[in-house]
C-alpha cells in the first residue's frame, strides 16, 4: 500500500490507521483550560509592564494601591518647573492635590500654592516670573490695573482656585 493509498484508506476509515502515525479528525480539539489560564497571565503582566514603562511605575502604583495624598508628586513637578524655568507649568497649569487628610484642591496651581499655601510645602521660584497672574480675594472686574492678567481666587466652599481673565 502507497502513501496515497493509506490516505484514502485513513480518510474512509480512520479506526484502521491509528497507530500508524495518522491523526484522524482533528475537530473537536481545542485549547487546554491551563493553556488560557496562561495566555491571559502573560497578556495580564504584558500590559502591566507596558504601563508602568510608560506612565511611570510611582504612578502605576498609586494607579493600584491608591494613596491618599499626592502632595510629594505636586511639590516635584513644581520643583521640575521651576527648575526648567516653564512659565506655563508653573503659574497656569492646574493641579488637584489631596493631602493626608483626605482634603483635595482642585485647579491650583504652584504659584497659587506657594504664595498662599506654605503647609504643603511647595517652594517659592525666584526664576519664574508669574506677573500675568494676580492673586485676588473676589473678582478682578472692580479692578482696573489688572486688565489682561489672570486672576486665581480661592472659593473654600468647593476648595477650588477659579482662574478669570481680568477684562
Amino acid at each position: 500500500m502507497n502513501k496515497k493509498e493509506s490516505k484514502i484508506l485513513c480518510s474512509t476509515k480512520p479506526e484502521s490507521c491509528r497507530g500508524k502515525g495518522f491523526v484522524g479528525n482533528k475537530r473537536g480539539q481545542g485549547l487546554s483550560t491551563n493553556a488560557i489560564i496562561l495566555i491571559i497571565l502573560g497578556v495580564v503582566v504584558l500590559v502591566v509592564l507596558i504601563a508602568g514603562f510608560s506612565i511611570g511605575w510611582g504612578a502605576l502604583k498609586d494607579r493600584l494601591i491608591g494613596t491618599k495624598s499626592n502632595v510629594d508628586t505636586i511639590s516635584q513637578a513644581c520643583v521640575t518647573a521651576c527648575s526648567t524655568n516653564s512659565v506655563y507649568d508653573y503659574c497656569n497649569m492646574k493641579r488637584e492635590l489631596r493631602d493626608e487628610d483626605g482634603k483635595a484642591l482642585k485647579n491650583v496651581t504652584c504659584y497659587y500654592l506657594s504664595e498662599n499655601m506654605p503647609k504643603y510645602g511647595i517652594a517659592k521660584c525666584s526664576s519664574v516670573d508669574c506677573a500675568s497672574i494676580v492673586q485676588l480675594e473676589k473678582s478682578c472686574a472692580a479692578a482696573t490695573t489688572d486688565k489682561g492678567k489672570v486672576s486665581q481666587i480661592f472659593d473654600e466652599g468647593t476648595q477650588t482656585l477659579k482662574h478669570e481673565e481680568c477684562k
